[in-house]
């Protein structure tokens, strides 16, 4: 195998592969190590095939269009339960005529690696789920030398700590959005057992990751996908070379990297950059977008969100805040008409429309990523965030402040006793109280007696 295997005098990520997965065992056992280069630091002249295997895609009969089956995953296999099999009629033109330039293009022995992402990121991606089976795993190097039967994947949830397996069981119980609403209670159950599994094996397999949530909602698009087998390695690789900022310990790095979004306004729509900082908001709203690769809003939508798959496997890791970026650039009207408060523009920005034309915003995200690459505008990303910290202070200052006189106006109820009447002139009053009463009931009594 490692005659297949990249190798590279750089630093360079190590993965364990062994012949036969076997979960009784540690894999820090396992004697067989293989060094990959990360994606990122691979040029678009590299070859794309690696390993010499030329893929085959499945024939346009073969092919179901994304979205169309009802997103349960077999209780026998890895297969889907392809219940609502939808026919080759129902492929547009545009998507037959995408199949035919990658069934062209993949059988070029000498294809780069550049040309081979300009089939996942241009227009209608990779098309189906049956092509993404195939090629989401060549763009992600893994050879078939490394995709090897698991064994013990219900019991793997005792490889890691408890506390996080109890997380990550709420989290896939609130993962129905990503399957058919027809789906059954078995089907449901047979999908989250699964989804439980392909999260745990990745975080057993790799400990120095750290869950989140979200997580959940990426592990379960890459299932339905991919199956299961073939899914671990899939969402491992993912997980190693896209996602490894969010599974650090804490998100501060990845709170800075949102500020890419800030620093892109302030070049393509300043005045909407203004607005957005006068209500005083930050780029958190995107928080769940970057994450999930937009898993979290669109689970419902598979066609959508599998197509934004294929454009984020085939572009650098930070494209999903440019795309953020020329999304929120596009809404600007629908903002500036929302009311100037942070309520409720929060609340705009964290929902996206269905109706967003998501291929000419791929488009603008690609062209803005060339015209302003990461590192031309990190001095100001930083800078943003370091206004953020500030403001953080700021706030955090006011809070207890506020907290503090809170306190000292409870202490002072408190302290303040009621002013007592001094017992002399409380003797007075109450003598010349009674004697107001005594002098009036003599003059009752008086005016009684004369009557009679």
């Amino acid at each position: 195998m490692s005659g297949a295997m990249e190798r590279h005098n750089q630093k360079v990520r190590r993965r364990n592969v062994i012949d036969t997965v076997n979960l009784s065992q540690d894999h820090k056992n396992d004697s067989n190590i293989a060094e990959r280069i990360p994606l990122v630091l691979l040029s678009d002249s590299t070859e794309a095939w690696y390993d010499g295997i030329i893929p085959r895609i499945p024939d346009i009969a073969d092919l179901t269009p994304s979205g169309k089956q009802n997103g349960v995953l077999g209780q026998d296999s890895d297969s889907f339960m392809d219940n609502s099999r939808v026919g080759v009629e129902e492929l547009t033109n545009q998507e037959r005529i995408k199949i035919s330039v990658i069934r062209g293009t993949v059988t070029k022995p000498d294809l780069s690696l550049g040309d081979f992402k300009l089939l996942g990121s241009s227009n209608e991606g990779f098309v189906t789920d049956g092509i993404r089976r195939v090629l989401w795993p060549k763009i992600l190097r893994l050879s078939m030398d490394e995709i090897v039967p698991v064994e013990g994947l219900e019991t793997i949830y005792t490889k890691i700590p408890n506390e996080v397996y109890q997380q990550i069981l709420k989290d896939v119980a609130r993962s129905g959005s990503h399957i058919s609403p027809s789906a059954t209670e078995e089907e449901t159950e047979h999908f989250q057992d699964q989804l439980t599994q392909i999260i745990c094996w990745v975080l057993h397999r790799h400990p120095e990751l750290n869950y989140y949530q979200g997580y959940n909602d990426v592990a379960a698009t890459i299932l339905l996908v991919m199956g299961l087998q073939e899914g671990l390695y899939v969402l491992e690789s993912i997980s190693m070379e896209f996602l490894e900022r969010f599974m650090e310990k804490t998100m501060e790095k990845v709170n800075q990297e949102l500020f890419y979004i800030f620093a892109l306004l302030e070049r393509v729509h300043p005045t909407l950059l203004e607005h957005l900082e006068n209500v005083e908001l930050f780029p958190h709203f995107a928080l769940a977008e970057y994450t999930t690769w937009y898993a979290h809003k669109y689970a419902e939508n598979r066609k959508l969100l599998h197509r934004l798959y294929d454009y984020f496997l085939s572009s650098p890791p930070l494209m999903p805040l440019y795309l953020s970026s020329v999304i929120v650039a596009h809404r600007a009207t629908e903002i500036f008409n929302t009311t100037p408060d942070m309520g409720h523009t929060h609340k705009v920005l964290c929902t996206l429309p269905d109706d967003l034309p998501f291929e000419t915003l791929l488009i603008d995200a690609k062209n803005l990523y060339r015209q302003y690459p990461p590192e031309s505008i990190n001095k100001d990303v930083k800078d943003y965030d370091c206004k953020r910290r500030c403001k953080e202070q700021e706030w955090k200052a006011k809070a207890e402040a506020s907290r503090q006189e809170r306190e000292r106006q409870r202490r002072l109820k408190i302290v303040k006793a009621t002013p007592r009447i001094p017992y002399r002139i409380r003797s007075y009053k109450t003598i010349t109280v009674v004697t107001i009463l005594a002098l009036g009931l003599y003059a009752f009594l008086k005016s009684t007696s004369s009557l009679n």
